[in-house]
């Protein structure tokens, strides 16, 4: 028999979470045997706890199956939500998570490392949603803060339309698996620009609205025909 070659390799994971276990602020990957550079992933919401962190999601699997190819040897993941949600997403009274911003903020983007990366790979998933969007633009905000220099990236591939921008790993491994995967520059001033224009139109929106409403009120309690406010002449 030939000479055989033995190799081993390993994948720790190591994972923070509230002490309820109810949200979960990262999840790092951490591949032995190879060579690169450290990204954090910023995507939408988490689906691992302490209890099950060991059992790789789809995520997790296209993201070590592409790991080399993107020049990384490990990567964490963070999400514009912390609180675990095994199916979709509920927007029902969900708002800004203001204690995983600031966990982003000064667990991530302030404590940088030269050769650590950041990539924007939330999606296209409830896009149009106020709090989504209003999340989008915290982190885009804090980002331009800690690293006012700094480049955000973004996953692409050959063939990849160049206006689909922050895809998700499950879309890349859905629609680009066999592709080699590469990270691009992910363009946050525009994005950033964009989302304050559509929100601030829909305050002004909905402002009017409100003013419009309260006209009609009013007007339904002017002076009626006897002189008197229908509310006089009860």
């Amino acid at each position: 028999m030939a000479n055989l070659v033995q190799t081993e390799a390993s994948v720790n994971t190591k994972i923070e979470t509230s002490e309820d276990g109810a949200k979960t602020f990262s999840i790092t990957k951490t591949v032995g045997g190879i060579e690169g550079s450290h990204a954090y992933f910023i995507l939408l919401y988490p689906t691992r706890t302490a209890k099950n962190c060991y059992i790789e999601d789809s995520t997790n699997n296209h993201l070590l199956n592409h790991l080399e190819e993107l020049g990384l040897n490990g990567y964490t993941i963070i999400n514009l939500f912390s609180k675990v949600t095994q199916s979709r997403l509920s927007l029902a009274g969900l708002e800004v998570d203001e204690g995983n911003m600031e966990f982003i903020q000064e667990r991530v983007f302030a404590n940088l490392s030269d050769d650590s990366k950041v990539v924007i790979a939330w999606g296209n998933t409830q896009q149009t949603s106020p709090v989504i969007m209003k999340s989008k633009q915290r982190i885009l905000e804090l980002w331009e803060k800690e690293q006012p220099s700094g480049t955000l990236y973004q996953l692409t591939a050959d063939g990849l339309p160049k206006d689909n921008l922050g895809v998700h790993p499950l879309y890349m491994g859905i629609r680009y698996s066999q592709a080699c995967w590469k990270l691009a520059t992910y363009p946050y001033k525009k994005i950033l620009k964009e989302l304050k224009a559509e929100l601030d139109a829909r305050e002004a929106k909905g402002k009017e609205k409100l003013s419009k409403s309260g006209k009609e009120d009013s007007e339904k309690l002017s002076v009626n025909k006897g002189g008197k406010s229908k509310k006089d002449s009860k």
